[in-house]
């Protein structure tokens, strides 16, 4: 009988994504996969360590872990995604911290380092990988084709890493520096979904909007000649649409990065939706300066006129920190002012926690402390449900186009074009398809609706 593997994915579309190519190899193992972690041979956690709560989750399941190696000795575990440094194994001389500090971890890769997973399995198991793949054969992580896990939906990452070294961000150690994926392989990729029914693409990156930018990029000559790669790569994406994509999506973006000739894109372009997310994590100029964003709340808030104005009615969605190193009451008020300001359709709000490794680890003081922090983030949070209450009620009496993610019992939900939850009734499953639905309904989080008769 086949070994049975199972996947925890904490974290971002990008760690979804990486998880579709980890399945990918696999399969192609001779593994199967079970979506009970009883029932596995082998688990991996794919993980994100943006913030401590992810952490502490992962390394909480190592006590079901345990109670599981009692039943099946042979169970191994790996961890993979941003909290791992050093891809090696229990055995191997240079070892990951994380082997040192969770006793029921066997081994641990990098994402990029995907290819390498037979090998590290093999040095588990011995001679029980049930097939004789090998790294060659693997060549590197961007060109393993995913098992992807909606016909309808796909998420294509078009690079990896990040440059900006945010002081209280992980990624550029975690993931490495930028580096973008050549644009015929995404291209080539993005045609075969469609080709194989896939209506909505999104792009995926931890610096989408900076694609072909990096000086990494620049050392090739396949981004020298052009002034906005990740313009270029939209359009060509877009002409998908002679093929039948229907919708184009792309994230996370830096605010830096979001220039001119991007927002001309999103106004002109066929299938890009009107939904951005934006991250600004911070409304005050002081705060923003000691986490380096390299930009202002006044420059943020001409960004956002400047993208209105290009796209009526496009929803913008954030990032936002509250407790950051040496946040005064007054800076506080300063992201509280902007938010009344911009009434943000959907805002992702965090609590600041230190992560080692990160420049604010090492040189700044996590002075806040965590009542302040919790009350901070109350207050945006009811600024956050009067501003998505005022974007959904916008949709009232309205009919939206939603592609549907899931039905159960009767029910679908699904998104519409502006990113927005849309729940309505059905008498069939009709998931992976685009549904017009009227809104009935504005909630704080969704929106209600019925579908409309054809």
């Amino acid at each position: 009988m086949k070994r049975a593997y199972y996947i925890q994915t904490l974290g971002c579309q990008m760690n979804y994504s990486d998880s579709e190519r980890i399945e990918a190899v696999l399969n192609h193992m001779g593994f199967r996969k079970t979506d009970e972690m009883e029932k596995a041979d082998m688990v991996i956690f794919n993980t994100c360590s943006v913030r401590q709560k992810a952490e502490d989750r992962v390394f909480g399941q190592m006590i079901n872990i345990k109670k599981l190696r009692k039943q099946k000795p042979h169970l191994i575990t790996a961890i993979t995604g941003c909290m791992v440094r050093t891809t090696s194994h229990r055995h191997a001389e240079n070892r990951d911290a994380l082997l040192r500090r969770s006793k029921e971890t066997d081994f641990v890769f990098r994402i990029e380092d995907l290819p390498k997973l037979p090998a590290l399995i093999q040095a588990c198991w011995g001679d029980t990988v049930p097939t004789d793949i090998h790294e060659a054969n693997l060549k590197n992580y961007f060109n393993i084709n995913p098992v992807y896990s909606s016909t309808a939906q796909a998420f294509v990452p078009i690079g990896t890493g990040c440059d900006n070294f945010c002081t209280y961000c992980i990624v550029p150690y975690s993931r490495k520096r930028e580096k973008s994926r050549s644009m015929d392989d995404i291209v080539n990729e993005c045609t075969r979904l469609v080709e194989n029914g896939c209506l909505e693409i999104t792009l995926l990156g931890q610096n989408v909007n900076s694609y072909g930018l990096s000086n990494l990029d620049k050392k090739t000559d396949e981004f020298n000649d052009m002034t906005t790669p990740f313009v270029d790569l939209l359009e060509r994406v877009d002409a998908l649409k002679e093929k039948g994509l229907k919708r184009l999506r792309f994230t996370s973006n830096h605010p830096k990065d979001l220039s001119d000739e991007l927002i001309d894109a999103m106004a002109r372009l066929e299938t890009l939706m009107p939904y951005l997310h934006l991250p600004v994590q911070s409304g005050s100029n002081e705060v923003l300066k000691r986490m380096n964003r390299h930009y202002t709340a006044d420059w943020y808030r001409n960004l956002i006129k400047k993208i209105r104005s290009a796209v009526p009615g496009i929803a913008i969605s954030t990032d936002i920190i509250v407790g950051f190193c040496g946040e005064t009451e007054e800076q506080f008020m300063e992201t509280y002012t902007l938010f009344e300001d911009i009434k943000w359709d959907m805002a992702y709000l965090a609590q600041y926690s230190t992560r080692k490794g990160t420049f604010a680890s090492q040189h700044m003081a996590d002075d806040i402390s965590a009542e302040i922090k919790s009350k901070r983030w109350h207050r945006l949070n009811k600024l956050l449900i009067q501003s998505s209450l005022q974007g959904h009620r916008a949709f009232q009496d309205k009919d939206v186009q939603v592609l549907v993610e899931q039905c159960k019992n009767g029910v679908c939900k699904g998104r519409s074009e502006h990113f927005k939850t849309v729940v309505f009734h059905a008498d069939k499953n009709m998931t992976g398809t685009i549904q017009t639905v009227h809104v009935t309904k504005a909630r704080e989080w969704q929106l209600e609706g019925e579908l409309t008769k054809r």
